[in-house]
């Protein structure tokens, strides 16, 4: 049995949550951004998770030098295969999910339909690592999945056309998000951030590749430079940078909590489009704010659980 963590230690844990939240709110104005340059979806599913694994490999060869790339002296091969495979599916099926979202019902209902994943995440670790299902973490994810809904939808200047190919789009993309959570809570405990990031994102970027290698889907290249730095940017904020952040994050926070924690990219999105894109909030927009901030303050106000180690471990 161990410890709960330090204030201080699960202060910055959350912070980093927060932080890759944020960095996430950029994924959907930059994937516009290249449908805009006729980059179309499905190109974008593939060139965001690759460009991600460059960033990746660099960061394995300058950070794992001699310690090892498999992570196999902790679970052996089958840790390999697991990082591999199942966080390979998990992040092609959602890579996939949010872009064909994006294009078919835009920006605001994917990212509504995306932040269904708190829920499924508090209902999955309570399996997965013994978390329990508090009321007020329940509470909290009421409060959050509602605070992202009245905040897309009060949202002007946003033209929201939710269609059915759409709305199973985005729903996919909600549970392979919950499951990507889930995978980074499972791994990083044993391995870090790193080793299952890189591993998972390999194996995603190759599926996409081998599936549209079969279906003769042509992936099409930006034209321009400045294509081209969006692809970059795309890949290290949203796909390195983020994720990293959150799986070291669940290295300490349970990840039900983290979970409700990133709900602050739609906030932060919102906000950039009320400054930056003039779209304003109606009044149901502005209290769907107010509910995000305390979604989000409520998560990390929730006390640790005293039995660190059951709430936790994914080994027992």
């Amino acid at each position: 049995m161990r410890p709960s963590p330090p204030r201080a230690r699960i202060a910055i844990a959350y912070l980093q949550v927060l932080l890759a939240g944020i960095l996430w709110a950029t994924s959907g104005p930059l994937s516009v951004a290249l449908f805009r340059m006729d980059v179309p979806p499905t190109s974008v599913a593939i060139l965001r998770p690759g460009a991600g694994v460059i960033f990746l490999l660099l960061f394995m060869i300058f950070l794992r030098r001699g310690k090892g790339w498999t992570g196999t002296g902790e679970g052996g091969m089958g840790a390999l295969v697991g990082m591999l495979v199942l966080g390979g599916v998990i992040v092609g099926v959602f890579q996939l999910a949010y872009q064909m979202a994006t294009e078919a019902v835009g920006v605001p209902a994917t990212v509504a339909l995306l932040y269904l994943a708190p829920a499924l995440v508090i209902g999955a670790s309570t399996i997965l690592f013994r978390e329990r299902v508090t009321l007020g973490k329940g509470a909290l994810a009421i409060v959050s999945i509602v605070g992202v809904w009245l905040t897309v939808f009060g949202t002007r200047g946003v033209d929201l056309a939710l269609t059915p190919r759409g709305i199973l789009w985005g729903c996919l993309c909600g549970i392979s998000y919950a499951s990507y959570t889930l995978f980074g809570k499972w791994y990083g405990k044993r391995h870090g951030p790193l080793l299952p990031l890189f591993w998972s994102t390999l194996g995603g970027t190759l599926l996409l590749m081998a599936v549209w290698g079969v279906r003769g889907q042509e992936v099409i290249l930006p034209q321009t430079l400045q294509g081209w730095l969006v692809v970059v940017l795309l890949g290290f904020f949203t796909i390195v940078a983020a994720a990293l952040l959150l799986f070291n994050a669940m290295r300490t926070l349970e990840a039900g909590r983290a979970s409700i924690g990133t709900t602050i990219e739609p906030l932060a999105a919102a906000l950039l489009a009320w400054l930056f894109l003039e779209q304003t909030l109606t009044p149901p927009g502005i209290l769907g704010l107010a509910l995000l901030v305390v979604g989000v303050a409520g998560a990390y106000a929730l006390r640790t659980p005293r039995r660190m180690k059951e709430s936790t471990s994914p080994s027992r």
